[in-house]
């Protein structure tokens, strides 16, 4: 009998938190989003778990995402840029009791430049290693982490790749990738990207549509599309992932607070 090779581990994905840099429904909106009884358009800031203990971004809702996901199991925190629903949430997770180790913040040296214009941030409470992008470090095991740089307005911002067995790649804030940058994540097994707006209605000038995202994940040949950052000009979670169903492919969906994969 031949010996018998274990499949690779699965990668887990939670996505904490799936909506654009204020939360869903609005304070005092009446429109169909915010009025919604579907639990899927009750969206706080966007936030991910890989395998448990990797957190990616540290938004406001943190403190509420970290409250029923075992906070002293996240070993590494990697953070794509400083906007304010980024990282706001670094008051809260530098006070996790209960832990033998730091939280390992692995940033690169724009992004810490930034951090340290923010007050009160405590980020003596963190491990912090520095890396350039396109740099891989090790994380635990076979799983690797990489940042890749993309526009998205003046603040130096990142996408982030993580690799254990399978290629996820995150991208929630941005306006353009590259075509130079974007090899490193090409037929990636899942893409997590930008969906603040669906079309031209609502959309910042420092943020994709749903409309380029698609175009976007083509050109890459994602394998799985989940788009985060869910704006307030966009529709229900229903009537995305029915947009989607009919204009994009049946890999492409609307991620919701909450949602758990195994890839």
């Amino acid at each position: 009998m031949g010996v018998q090779i274990p499949p690779p581990a699965l990668m887990k994905i939670k996505f904490l938190g799936t909506s654009a840099g204020w939360p869903l429904p609005r304070l005092g909106c009446s429109c169909e989003i915010c009025t919604s009884k579907d639990p899927k358009d009750k969206r706080t800031r966007t936030q991910i778990l890989v395998n448990d203990e990797i957190l990616l971004d540290a938004g406001p809702d943190t403190y509420n995402h970290l409250i029923k996901n075992n906070p002293s199991n996240i070993k590494y925190l990697l953070l794509s840029h400083t906007h304010l629903d980024h990282v706001l949430g670094l008051w809260d997770i530098s006070h996790t009791y209960n832990k033998d180790h730091k939280i390992n913040l692995v940033v690169t040296q724009e992004v810490l430049n930034g951090l340290r214009k923010i007050p009160d941030l405590l980020l003596i409470q963190f491990k912090i290693s520095v890396i350039k992008p396109f740099h891989k470090i090790q994380l635990d095991g076979d799983t690797t982490a990489e940042y890749f740089p993309v526009e998205h307005g003046r603040k130096p911002t990142f996408g982030i790749k993580i690799k254990s067995g399978k290629i996820l790649a995150y991208i929630p804030d941005l306006n353009r990738i590259l075509p130079s940058q974007q090899k490193i994540i090409r037929d990636c097994h899942l893409l997590i990207i930008d969906g603040s707006s669906l079309g031209r209605i609502g959309q910042s000038p420092t943020h994709i549509s749903i409309q380029d995202g698609i175009q976007i994940a083509k050109n890459l040949k994602a394998k799985l599309i989940y788009f985060v950052h869910i704006g307030h000009k966009t529709g229900t979670h229903q009537f995305l992932e029915n947009y989607l169903k009919e204009n994009a492919g049946s890999n492409f969906h609307i991620a919701y607070d909450g949602l758990e994969l195994l890839i």
